[in-house]
Order: structure tokens, then sequence, then C-alpha cells
């Protein structure tokens, strides 16, 4: 696997890195360097750093060959991974601030947060909530289609021997929106309750009931205040204010929110949805509750609420839908107590709700501290999943090359013991996560059985298998998970996504999506899997998944139709094809170092592949490369790899990818480390 770049132009394109994307990003007090998106003249959208960049970067710069000069760098990068990933959470990009108003009319409203739209009707008691802008496009759209309706409130109360219960939305007399001295915006709606009370049993109002819901601009919580006063001369006892959550059975088809847990006392505990119009999901105190879509964690929509006044909780009901067979939770009400309201006096309560692009299955007990403490949100967006699998190979490559003393030649820096600690907590903290996400509910103490494949993008768990592999080669340490078992758990779950019917051996995603990069990284590390401990079944599955590429016209344009790009295709869960191509420059790349790799899989005889298989292989990694050398070009004194065939820049995805196909960084993985156990 020869490098394909001169140094001088290697050294050129990583200088496009520093010069032109490397920023300095203050995460909780703490500065720290990553990559920006973009450099796109300082638009919001540009400066975002999203980790799985900076992770792919921190790969590249962790190559013995690059470290002499490149150190510096790549251990500031390093720093942005860490502090991303301080619980079992990594967030996936840094934090987007700003208030803005785009309609004052309380009837129809419209704030834009950094994170969130916030759209409804407040004379009606409606705040419709929506995740917007990049951390949705980042993810291919799907957490856009997701909205919840903070709505659906009732009030229960007793005057003497008569019950009440009230629908707080068909009572709403005041409303409006009131900004706030730090920039952000108070929404508002306030009840009039009406009841008969007094000697005569005469109608008239007993308490007034107002909702608050406070946007911050530095914040992505959604602050929620109630309040019940009871009216002058009028007691109220066995008092139930509520906090609800309606319409969730919306949303994208096949997408509901399927695992709900319950913190309480202390301990975490997932409850189990009925088929019920409304049943009691919880008796008693709670200090949180995370709903979380059934999908792949960057996919899956998580909806986390914290209860600081958990004593006054006194139950959680759940109303649900069957659709198309699935039960899905609709209504959530929380509902809150008071044994007696004396006249003028007032109960209030509190939540914190935070709504994230992308929750960790798994991680309930780290959005349960996010939500308690803003602070260690500060300068992060609070949704995480798809970087966990590149950022686990770019810590364990560091790992392993220390470990096989790569860093001890060619005056490579070598990383200080405490360092190497840090880095190795963060792994094993971060590897356990990543498939706790994929195991069943109640196969969470045993996260290597019972795994779901569709709660993972491909990309991201090959890339956590590589590092698995290369974890398995460093000497055993007191505590640390089996990395092997992982490993074997993690590729089981891998085979079973590629299609062997009609996509004739497509590694597919979850909804049977056909995606390059997917397949390429299902590929590469098959691939770098056979090189060392050659099995049939890994032969196998590479020449099925050779065989399911293609060469043809691009499916998007952009270039001369007679040039040929690498087609992937796929049937979804739908029925309908899908289709993926070499249109974006990093899936080339992808797909070009799997290739490399695959040959040298054939070379050493691993992967034994028939004439026109080994062709058809030189043929995808000579097409990729002659494309990808069409989109390099000259940027003042650095070299820069458009993002595709029609961009007018690159970008932080593209240039490490670009780079990394470019050299041989599996070569300096594999002869790292002691050799590995053959499997029994």
């Amino acid at each position: 696997m020869p490098d394909m770049l001169r140094p001088p132009e290697r050294d050129r394109l990583i200088a496009y890195l520093e010069r032109n994307l490397a920023r300095p990003r203050q995460l909780g007090g703490v500065e720290v360097l990553a990559l920006r998106d973009n450099p796109g003249g300082g638009s919001p959208e540009a400066e975002l750093c999203w980790t799985a960049d900076t992770a792919a970067a921190v790969e590249l710069l962790s190559l013995p060959a690059l470290r002499p000069r490149w150190a510096a760098l790549g251990d500031r990068l390093t720093d942005f991974l860490l502090a991303m990933g301080e619980d079992t959470l990594l967030h996936d990009r840094t934090a987007r601030a700003g208030c803005m108003v785009d309609s004052l009319d309380p009837r129809d409203f419209r704030v834009l947060t950094g994170t969130h739209e916030f759209t409804g009707d407040l004379s009606r008691g409606l705040v419709r909530q929506a995740l917007r802008g990049p951390a949705a496009s980042r993810h291919s759209g799907p957490a856009m289609a997701r909205e919840v309706l903070h709505t659906g409130n009732l009030v229960e109360f007793r005057i003497g021997k008569r019950s009440y219960c009230l629908d707080v939305e068909d009572t709403v007399v005041r409303f409006g929106l009131v900004p706030q001295e730090d920039g952000g915006m108070m929404l508002f709606h306030e009840s009039e309750l009406r009841a008969q009370h007094g000697l005569l049993r005469r109608e008239g109002i007993v308490g007034t009931l107002r909702y608050e819901y406070t946007l911050r601009p530095e914040d992505p919580r959604l602050g929620l205040r109630v309040s019940l006063q009871a009216a002058r001369g009028v007691s109220l006892s066995e008092v139930r204010v509520t906090t609800a959550l309606d319409e969730l059975s919306g949303g994208p088809p096949g997408r509901s929110f399927g695992r709900i847990v319950l913190g309480a006392d202390g301990r975490l505990r997932p409850l189990r949805l009925e088929a019920e119009a409304l049943a009691n999901l919880h008796q008693g105190p709670a200090q949180s509750l995370s709903l979380v879509e059934e999908a792949q964690p960057a996919a899956a929509t998580g909806l986390h609420l914290h209860m600081p006044l958990a004593q006054r909780l006194r139950s959680i009901k759940l109303a649900t839908r069957t659709i198309e067979g699935v039960v899905r939770p609709h209504w959530l009400l929380t509902r809150y107590q008071a044994a007696s309201l004396p006249a003028g006096e007032s109960l209030a309560v509190q939540e914190e709700r935070l709504l994230a692009a992308g929750t960790l299955a798994g991680s309930e007990r780290a959005y349960a501290a996010l939500l308690a403490d803003p602070a260690l949100l500060a300068g992060r967006d609070p949704g995480t999943g798809e970087a966990q699998g590149v950022a686990l190979n770019a810590v364990a490559a560091q790992l392993l090359f220390t470990g096989s003393g790569a860093y001890g030649q060619a005056e490579a820096p070598p990383l200080a013991p405490e360092r190497l600690a840090r880095l190795r907590a963060w792994y094993d903290r971060h590897i356990l996560a990543f498939f706790a996400a994929m195991a069943d509910a109640a196969a969470a103490d045993s996260p290597v059985s019972a795994l779901r494949p569709g709660r993972v993008g491909l990309r991201g768990l090959s890339f956590a298998l590589l590092s698995l592999e290369m974890m398995a080669r460093l000497p055993a340490t007191p505590g640390a998970p089996d990395y092997h078992a992982l490993l074997e758990a993690g590729l089981q779950a891998l085979l079973a996504r590629q299609d062997t019917t009609d996509s004739e051996g497509t590694f597919t995603e979850a909804d049977g999506e056909a995606a390059m990069d997917g397949h390429a990284a299902a590929m590469l590390l098959l691939a770098r899997l056979a090189l060392r401990r050659p099995e049939d079944r890994l032969a196998a599955a590479l020449r099925r998944g050779l065989g399911a590429l293609r060469l043809g016209p691009s499916l998007r344009g952009g270039e001369p139709r007679a040039q040929h790009h690498p087609l992937l295709r796929a049937r979804r869960a739908d029925g309908a094809w899908s289709g993926d191509d070499g249109f974006r420059s990093a899936r080339l790349g992808l797909l070009m170092r799997a290739m490399a790799v695959l040959m040298e899989a054939e070379k050493a005889g691993a992967v034994p592949l028939q004439p026109a298989e080994r062709e058809h292989m030189q043929a995808l990694f000579d097409t990729c490369f002659r494309l990808l050398r069409g989109r390099v070009r000259l940027q003042g004194e650095d070299l820069e790899a458009l993002s595709s065939p029609v961009a007018s820049a690159g970008d932080a995805a593209t240039q490490p990818l670009v780079l990394l196909a470019l050299l041989s960084p599996d070569e300096a993985a594999l002869a790292a480390g002691a050799p590995a156990p053959q499997p029994a």
C-alpha cells in the first residue's frame, strides 16, 4: 500500500487543515482546537465544528510518519475529542447559540434558537418544538420530521366535597411572549379556573394557573415553570397540576419512542409500553424521564425531562396508540401534587426539557446530568451518535502506536503516561457505551449479547470494530473491557447487515438504504481483519461486497457522463431501490482506502479472487484515484480537496478522508503491535 502522495504535497494538504479550518473553541471554560465545517466566510453553519471531522483528522495525524511535524496539531485536536465526550455521550458538534423572534404574534408565534424552532398558538396553550438546522441536515434530515407538542394539560382539585378536573387549554385568558435580559424569550399562557364555591355555591374564579416556557440563547434546554395560585377566600385540596406532552405518536414512519427510561431513587429503570388508553407508568417521586426513538443513535430523536422538585411528583401517566402494529406513546402526563393550597397561596413546579437530534440509548444517566447542570453542555450541542466509531478509532490508533513503540522512532514525540491513562479511560468508557446502545434494554448489563445492528450506522460500527482490533493487540489491563468479545459480537452484527438477496452483497443501513461510505467502511474493516486473521466468512463477505459495486455514469451529474463512478444500490424496506455513487469526495476516499487494503489481502492470499474480480477491484481503485485527483486544487500555498465535483471549496469532512485515502494509514496500523490471536 504505497503512499500516493509525495511529502511536499501531503504537507500542503495537511497545512490546509491547520490554516483554513482549525479554530480554537471554548468548551466548559477550556480552550481546545477543532476543525470548523468549512472556510465559509464566518457564517454560523461554517463555524460549527463536527466531532467526526476532527476525529478523522486525529487518525490521520496519529500516523507515526506524520507525528514528528504535526504532533502539536494532532494532540490539540485530540483534546477536542476528549472534551466532547467527558461522560458516556460524545457530542456530535459544537453549539450554535442565539435566539431570534421571527413572529411575535402569540397566536402564531415563531422563535428560533440555535438548535430548535418553536411555533404555536399561546391562546390555545400550544407550544410546538422541532429540531432545526445542521443538527438534522448532517444526518440526512431524519430528525427534522420529529416535533413535539408541549400541550394537553389538566388541572385537578377539590373544593369541599366536590372534585374538579379542568382542561387547561380551554381556560386560557392571557398569553404572550416576554423578552428576557439574557436575550432569550419567555412564552406564557395563563388560565382562570372557575368552579362553584362559598356558602351559596356560586361559580367564580377559584385559582389562576400559569405556564411559562423559557427559551435561552446559550442553553438548548427548554425551561418549564407551572404555578397555581388559589384565589382569595378559596382553599383548594388534593391539588394536581400537570406538565404534558401530546401527539408523540406522530413522526417519521417506522420510528417511535420505543425506549422509555425513568430515573428514581438513584436508579434507572426501563418502563414497559402497554397498549392502554391511559396507564400509570410510575407512582411517586422521580428525577428524570427519557424517551428515545428506536433508531441508530445519530438519527434517534431523544426527549429528556428533568424534575428538580421530585418530591412533589405524584405520578406519570401515558396513553398509547397502535399504528401499523406498533405500540407508540401518544400523550404523556406528569402530575404534581399538593395536599392543600390555602387561599391566596401558590404551588409551583418546574422542569427542564431537552429535545436532542441524536440520542445514545443506555446513556440516560448522562442526559439527566446534562439537564441538571447546564455547565456540562457549555459549547456543545446536545446531539450525539454519528461520531462515536471514528473517534474510537482515532484514540485507539494513538494507544496502539504508543504501545508498539512506533512513537519512539523517527523523532515522533511519545505520549506521557498521564495522557495515555486518560486516553485509555476515555476509550473504555465510550466503547462500552457504544455497545450498550446496540443492546436490548434487558441485556444492558451484558453489552456483547442481543445486539440490534439497526441501532448503529455502518460507518460508525465498522470504525468501532477497527478500534477494537487494535486495542485487542495491546497488553491486557485490570478492569478493561473484553475487547475480543466485543469485536466478535460486533462483527456478527455487521455481517448481518449484508444483503445476500437481490442487492447482491450490499452492506445496507438499518432502513435498507445503500450508502457508499457505510459499505466502504465495512469493506475496509473486513479487509483489515482478513489480513490479520484470514477466515472464510470474511473472504466470502468481501467478495460479495466487491460484487455489489458497479462502475457507471454518476447518479447526480456534476462531471462528464462519460466518466465512470463507483455505483452501489440496495432495495429499501419499502421495496424501492436506493442508490449511491462517488459524488461526495469523502465517500470516494473511503472506498479507495478500502480497495487498497483489499488488494493487500488478495496479494497475501487472505481473500482469493478470480481474475475478473481482481480486475474489477483495480478498476474501482483507479476510478476513485482519478476522480479525486481531479478535485484537488491550489488554494494559496496549500492544496484543497473539493467536497464534490460541483463544490467551490473543500471542507473538514472531506480533507482528512481524502488524505487518508492517498496515504497508507492501514499499513502502519497493521504493522503495529503483537500478532493477533487466531480465533478458536
